[in-house]
């Protein structure tokens, strides 16, 4: 895995690609959300990417070896994510305020370097703390500009507090898997786990509610389908295969910071396509982040060490 200038560059363009992705995905979520459930919606994202990712291994596009050689090996790692994030994920998120819920999962970079030490053995230089610390005060900032609530239960921040651990889990898998499969097979393995599980369960669902024609009909809405299709195609296969390549090619404590941008381009994307409001104390907290994201990866060891 040694690294070189080409590779760092790709997992560069790859970690700024993934955030671009991530952060304008709210807007199609969001717009979604008002038609049909989560897990609903869930089942129809994954099963987008599932034919998707299906359709590229067909024509050739991408090459798996077969799919029993890599199912056992990545087994908890597509357990992980997208299985157990996306369930922790939506399940805390309503259950707690939008203040509790920006805060908990932006410390998933933190509990990605605490993990990346002890299990990858991954050296952590001070600059490099410091940098993800003060994207992190980006990211609080941002959060306090969007205005602090309550109202929120207990449970909810236990359960994204789970999120953001298997957010964290997820950043070391792939990056010890990288070193046996390729980022396409990894990916692969992902998108299968999350469809065979999400479509299970939105089936369940819609028989015990009585509802398998809405939960069909209720793809087929405009806002539904065309927010699946981003999601699933970009977000799933595209934005998570960009993950897995960065991983692949950079520590996880320095690929992580870069979910940090995501912040940044949704809170430019609400202003632009929402209207929403761009606070001074939200410049401030942009800055912060792109300082920290900077800061992550450019202070290297050799140059700290050309400075002394």
């Amino acid at each position: 895995m040694a690294e070189n200038s080409g590779s760092k560059n790709v997992a560069y363009f790859a970690g700024i690609g993934s955030s671009v992705i991530f952060g304008l995905s709210f807007l199609f979520t969001k717009s979604a959300l008002e038609y049909t459930n989560p897990v609903y919606f869930l089942s129809y994202r994954f099963f987008i990417a599932f034919i998707t990712i299906n359709l590229l291994r067909v024509f050739g596009a991408i090459r798996i070896r077969p799919y029993r050689q890599v199912f056992k090996e990545l087994f908890f790692l597509g357990l992980v994510q997208p299985v157990l994030y996306f369930i922790l994920e939506n399940a805390g998120v309503s259950l707690s305020t939008s203040s509790e819920a920006g805060i908990l999962l932006s410390t998933i970079p933190i509990f990605v370097m605490i993990l990346a030490r002890i299990f990858l053995k991954e050296k952590i230089a001070l600059p490099r703390v410091l940098s993800i610390l003060t994207a992190l005060a980006g990211i609080l900032l941002i959060t306090a500009g969007k205005g602090l609530s309550s109202g929120g239960t207990v449970l909810g921040p236990v359960l994204l507090l789970g999120s953001t651990l298997t957010a964290a889990m997820y950043n070391i898998l792939s990056r010890k898997a990288s070193a046996k499969f390729t980022p396409w097979e990894i990916t692969y393995h992902m998108m299968t786990a999350g469809f065979s599980t999400f479509f299970t369960m939105a089936l369940v669902l819609s028989l015990l509610r009585g509802e398998p024609f809405e939960y069909l009909s209720q793809f087929l809405v405009p806002s539904v389908f065309n927010a699946a299709l981003y999601l699933g195609t970009l977000s799933s296969v595209g934005a998570f295969f960009l993950i897995n390549l960065m991983l692949s090619k950079l520590e996880a404590s320095r690929a992580t910071v870069f979910a940090y941008l995501s912040t940044v381009v949704s809170l430019l994307a609400g202003i632009i396509v929402r209207g929403e409001r761009f606070l001074t104390v939200q410049i401030f907290g942009v800055i912060l982040i792109l300082f920290g994201v900077w800061g992550a990866n450019a202070l290297s060891r050799k140059r700290l060490e050309g400075m002394k």
